[in-house]
């Protein structure tokens, strides 16, 4: 009597492999797929978290631009006509750069462009670089901030300093908008990852709090 072969036959081995190699390479492409939407994902947030610092450092600076201690300035109360012609144009706006007159918080590293002496009751003095004077007790530093795209790169620049904020910027628009309401300044950045090949843009409205004269 014959007995029959038990186990796998060749046939049923190819399918085996078949099926095997089928389910691997569906396996590697779920893999490869995750992984693309894992880094497109990490992108979009570094660009998001880059943009969001850069944009919320310039509506500080906006919203505190023509804001210069507790006195009203006059004319002559700046000791060079410099210094006079800067502070009645704090704010300027071209079409990639911002540029403003702020008063810095204590403690700002380096040297302001300028100092307010004042007793905020009846006198104030604008002098160059940091000054202090005995009967002027209250003293703010004064700079000017200027944002700039140089390349693909955002630039924040303080008098001979210059650092760079946000990479990989396509794009930065900045316009001055008057409303019903008021001012206020339009800012849009558009961020890229060149090896990605994706862009994001990133768009902010900030209304001008003081009285700034257009040029």
């Amino acid at each position: 009597m014959k007995r029959e072969q038990g186990g796998f036959g060749l046939v049923e081995a190819m399918l085996a492999l078949a099926i095997g190699l089928m389910l691997l390479t569906a396996a590697s492409q779920l893999f490869i797929s995750a992984h693309q939407s894992s880094r497109l994902q990490s992108a979009a947030l570094r660009m998001q978290a880059d943009a969001r610092l850069a944009l919320l450092r310039m509506a500080q600076d906006i919203r505190m631009a023509g804001m210069f201690g507790c006195l009203r300035l006059e004319p002559d109360d700046f000791r060079d006509q410099s210094a006079r012609d800067a502070f009645a144009r704090p704010l300027q706006v071209g079409p990639a750069s911002l540029s403003l007159i702020v008063a810095e918080p204590p403690g700002y590293p380096g040297a302001p462009d300028w100092t307010l002496l004042t007793d905020c009751i009846s006198e104030a003095q604008v002098h160059a670089a940091r000054a202090q004077s005995p009967s002027l007790p209250l003293a703010f530093p004064i700079s000017r901030h200027h944002y700039q795209l140089h390349g693909s790169t955002l630039r924040f620049m303080r008098r001979n300093s210059s650092q760079p904020l946000v990479d990989h910027v396509r794009e930065m628009r900045v316009e001055r908008v008057d409303t019903a309401e008021g001012q206020r300044v339009d800012v849009q950045l558009t961020l890229f990852d060149p090896d990605l090949d994706i862009e994001q843009r990133y768009d902010m409205s900030v209304a001008i709090r003081n009285p700034v004269a257009r040029p």
